[in-house]
């Protein structure tokens, strides 16, 4: 069966924005029309969500909704207090030839749906080229909410702020200004982006950049981690070319440091007092594969109200969300239910963590203790990128981060349930350098410098200029603020 070329489409973020000059530029040029200082806000959006697909790839589409209730101006959500005259912008737009508009529809019968789809025509990139744009900033509003909250449906809801909410924005705010002056890229990802098992291309968006903190089951305290990014959805196999400020990163992460918590709660010192692979099932067969299926059936368990539940999540997860990852398991001859009971029965110290959906959230301590890295790092200036449980660094912080990694799991350990963590093992993507470590930092930077790159050699007095460029493009000062209410 043949794609159809509409279903390639990012959804439009109504947050996205570029300055106000392009915009200003392009309404003049498109001879717009109506009340040019809603409209130029408007535009802000709409060119920021189209000029960052076509980067991304040119046949990419935005979706978006022509509903006038999907619009709510006055939302902590809505940055840029977007309404329902962002319909008709969009309309006049393709009315006059500057947009490609394919109405989306609702069909009763079968449920089945699609947003409308919008792309720029020829005549609106030969403006949009004509003025320069792709030279300019794409970022996320400065008021845009970090702090989300959902409900049961994954539906963003409203709230009123607390001493706590104020204080995570103000952190969350820092780091996303530290992300925005820092150049993350990857100078080796191929252009033409990455197949992925369902027939998609991923390919990076440099201005997906933005970290938020998503909270659900309407709660302070379900969840909570970082989403946000485009190193998250990166094939892991590339993540190890991804490059901060134009220096190489090594990838640090966890071992099974959900298995590791929960038996923390149960007072019990997992790698001290147990010490076998967590996800080691006996009498049956290991792989990478099972490993990470095993990951999300811990998730999972803790999260279903019963087994039943539990493997009705897991079936989904694999046929529909996550089936780039499992594609293997539905080609394969498995029993799911089988391998729930193997390894409930293997983690018999902790059953009564399994099957109780409202006892507590397992990704919200380990949202806790990225918090208290990502915090770390950046009150001293130095970028870091969350993957949940793993963190990318420049390399020559690498030893600093495997410490803070322990002291994370110790302090929140003894603030959550009362139980330090020890001897966390944390696993290295990438050259250990942690013999280095008793070297002067000048000694280790140049070792380093010798061992990844010439700093003399074209290519890296090129990626040098690129750095300083996007420096000069971005500034000095702060972008984002966290002034809610």
């Amino acid at each position: 069966m043949t794609p159809n070329p509409l279903d390639h489409s990012y959804l439009l973020d109504i947050n996205l924005t570029i300055n106000a000059e392009l915009a200003d530029k392009f309404y003049d040029a498109s001879k717009l029309g109506g009340y040019k200082n809603k409209r130029l806000t408007q535009l802000q959006v709409l060119l920021a969500n189209l000029i960052s697909n076509y980067q991304t790839d040119p046949a990419l589409y935005t979706s978006v909704s022509l509903a006038n209730s999907h619009y709510k101006p006055h939302s902590r959500y809505n940055s840029r207090s977007i309404g329902k005259g962002f319909i008709n912008l969009i309309q006049d737009l393709a009315e006059g030839d500057w947009l490609e508009l394919h109405k989306g529809f609702i069909d009763r019968t079968s449920g089945i749906s699609r947003l409308t789809r919008i792309k720029p025509t020829d005549k609106s990139l030969k403006l949009l080229d004509d003025l320069n744009s792709y030279s300019h900033l794409i970022a996320r509003a400065p008021n845009t909410e970090c702090i989300i909250k959902r409900d049961e449906d994954k539906k963003d809801i409203e709230y009123k702020d607390t001493h706590e909410t104020v204080q995570e924005r103000a952190h969350l705010t820092a780091y996303n200004n530290l992300l925005h002056k820092t150049l993350i890229d990857h100078p080796d990802f191929p252009t033409e982006g990455v197949p992925l098992k369902d027939g998609r291309t991923f390919k990076i968006n440099k201005s997906d950049k933005f970290v938020r903190r998503i909270y659900n089951r309407a709660s302070f305290e379900w969840n909570g981690r970082y989403y946000g990014g485009w190193w998250q959805r990166t094939p892991k196999i590339y993540r190890s070319g991804i490059q901060l400020n134009g220096s190489p990163t090594c990838e640090i992460d966890f071992s099974a440091i959900h298995m590791v918590l929960l038996y923390a709660i149960a007072g019990i010192d997992y790698w001290n007092e147990v010490g076998t692979d967590p996800y080691l099932l006996d009498d049956f067969e290991q792989s990478d594969e099972i490993r990470s299926l095993l990951k999300v059936i811990v998730l999972v368990a803790v999260n279903a109200k019963s087994r039943k539940q539990a493997l009705e999540a897991l079936r989904y997860k694999i046929r529909t969300t996550d089936r780039e990852e499992f594609g293997w398991f539905t080609e394969g001859d498995y029993d799911l239910e089988d391998i729930l009971n193997r390894f409930v029965k293997k983690h018999e110290p902790i059953k009564s963590s399994f099957f109780k959906s409202n006892t507590f959230s397992v990704m919200y301590i380990d949202a806790q203790i990225a918090e208290y890295i990502i915090n770390h790092f950046t009150d001293q200036g130095i970028p870091l990128l969350a993957i949940h449980d793993s963190f990318l660094i420049n390399r020559v912080h690498e030893g600093d981060l495997r410490s803070v990694m322990q002291t994370a799991c110790n302090t929140i350990g003894l603030k959550l349930f009362n139980q330090i963590v020890t001897d966390t093992k944390i696993g290295f993507e990438g050259l250990d350098l942690t013999g280095f470590t008793h070297l002067l930092r000048t000694d280790r930077d140049f070792l380093i410098d010798t061992a990844f790159k010439d700093k003399y050699s074209e290519n890296e007095i090129e990626r040098r200029k690129e750095v300083q460029s996007y420096r000069e493009l971005v500034g000095e000062q702060d972008y984002y603020y966290s002034a809610k209410s």
